[in-house]
């Protein structure tokens, strides 16, 4: 049992990091980019352009977050690019040798909360970016957010109309809508990454997949056809506007529940990982 030391845990974390930031497999968000640019991005400035009026920069970002059809799309594209999260080849266990095992099961924790910052950073990008060259920037919602709808009452059920719902800009500032989106989906992608840990400590990083996959698309169809079940799976906890009604003060589901049940999930993988890291065969990748 080696120390454990910080120093080390971020050093594999770092090392781990860099090796998914340079996959191939990040060839895909140039097709994320597209998606968000065509379910987010495009259908708001539509309607921008429909009323004459400027849209909020940020409005897009938090579109992205809370679209019935992106919030399936991106967590699959994350699972896409870190399905072999935790890394384990043949130099892993010449690093847990000289790390221990407890450094690098923390490393590997570093290394996701970095991942999951890193693709919530792309997806601010690709939402914000787009939007500077013909928004504002402002800390409030804009008229097409708010009014489109009531303005255009022909127009008020088409895309970009519904990506914004009441249950956001009327319960929540443009500030806390980014910042709760972002935690949320934050917390969902690293609940996916701890599932990975899980089956890969128990060598079967297939079934983790495969689990993470079934999580999501089941998650997301329950949303769609707004079952009360969902609240089961961490898609409909993540959907800030789900929490809220359009008028009302009182939430459909308290936001702090969500926090409870994330945090409860998260802690029971943690501990159940960190248990089943001790029989880990890191030469093979297998439970022994």
């Amino acid at each position: 049992m080696k120390r454990v030391n910080f120093k080390t845990m971020l050093l594999c974390a770092r090392t781990d990091f860099f090796k998914w930031l340079f996959n191939a497999r990040m060839i895909t968000l140039a097709g994320l980019a597209v998606f968000i640019y065509t379910c987010a991005v495009e259908p708001l400035f539509a309607n921008s352009e429909i009323m004459g009026k400027p849209l909020n920069v940020f409005e897009p970002y938090i579109a992205a977050l809370n679209s019935g059809s992106l919030i399936l799309i991106i967590p699959l594209g994350f699972l896409a690019i870190s399905s072999d999260f935790p890394l384990v080849d043949r130099s892993t266990m010449s690093g847990v040798i000289r790390t221990g095992r407890v450094n690098w099961f923390f490393g590997q924790l570093m290394d996701l909360f970095m991942m999951c910052a890193a693709y919530l950073l792309f997806i601010f990008a690709a939402s914000v970016i787009p939007a500077v060259f013909g928004g504002v920037w402002d800390t409030e919602w804009s008229e097409v957010a708010v009014y489109f709808g009531m303005e255009f009452p022909e127009y008020a059920w088409n895309f970009g109309a519904l990506l914004l719902p009441k249950n956001l800009y009327n319960q929540l500032s443009l500030f806390d809508a980014a910042v709760q989106s972002t935690v949320f989906v934050f917390i969902y992608l690293v609940l996916l990454g701890m599932i990975l840990l899980f089956f890969t400590t128990i060598g079967k990083k297939t079934a983790g997949v495969i689990v993470c996959g079934g999580v999501i698309t089941a998650g997301s169809a329950l949303c769609s056809i707004n079952s009360q079940i969902m609240w089961a799976l961490p898609t409909a906890n993540s959907i800030v506007w789900l929490h809220y009604t359009e008028f009302r003060r009182e939430p459909v589901y308290p936001v702090w529940c969500s926090y409870a049940y994330f945090g409860a999930l998260l802690a029971v993988l943690t501990v159940i990982s960190f248990i089943t890291l001790k029989k880990m065969n890191f030469t093979e990748g297998r439970y022994d």
